[in-house]
């Protein structure tokens, strides 16, 4: 064989791997399949599937009011915080509302709306909204409250969205990084 389809072959394969390694450590979808609390671990992924961190959530079921408490005590994410919020806001009204939060230029291109912690869900709501519109995790866990209204004996699936910040020299908050939505299928019986 010829270098150039030795070299073709690897690429290929080594192409072949990466996807399959992708796939094998991407966000599988999280199934709540008992109304008691339950911890999990996911890992958010940017919308190029780069790793970004691992997020601890923890659901509690009590009547049709699903509390997530998103983060953990005493956790660092590495310089890294956690944003999420409660309804569509612009990026340049948050940027201009709150001086302790900047964005990449990149993230400013790819981003000029940001997006509610609960994507559009007919059988999920957000049963309260947060104070200022969003919240920040960064060391403590913070709360999130989502309204289920259909049959606890169906099945119902929806998506959270998430955000990551870092610290700069000059913001506490730099926005830099859409995270790929959290799908999470609720099965009460």
């Amino acid at each position: 064989m010829t270098k150039i389809k030795i070299m073709k072959k690897k690429l290929l394969l080594t192409g072949i791997f990466v996807v399959c390694f992708i796939g094998l450590f991407a966000q599988k979808k999280i199934v709540l399949s008992s109304p008691k609390m339950q911890y999990v671990e996911t890992y958010l992924y940017d919308e190029s599937q780069n790793y970004i961190l691992t997020l601890p959530l923890t659901f509690n079921l009590n009547k049709n009011i699903l509390s997530v408490m998103v983060g953990g005590d005493g956790v660092l994410f590495e310089n890294q915080t956690v944003c999420f919020f409660s309804e569509d806001v612009s990026l340049n009204h948050l940027l201009k509302k709150d001086n302790n939060i900047s964005a990449t230029k990149t993230f400013v291109k790819g981003n000029p709306e940001l997006s509610p912690v609960l994507m559009p869900n007919r059988k999920v709501t957000l049963y309260r909204e947060f104070d200022d519109g969003y919240e920040l995790v960064k060391k403590n866990a913070k709360p999130l409250f989502l309204e289920i209204g259909t049959s606890p004996t169906l099945p119902v699936t929806f998506y959270l969205q998430f955000y990551v910040a870092k610290a700069d020299k000059k913001f506490p908050y730099v926005l830099h990084s859409k995270c790929n939505p959290i799908e999470i299928e609720l099965i009460t019986k």
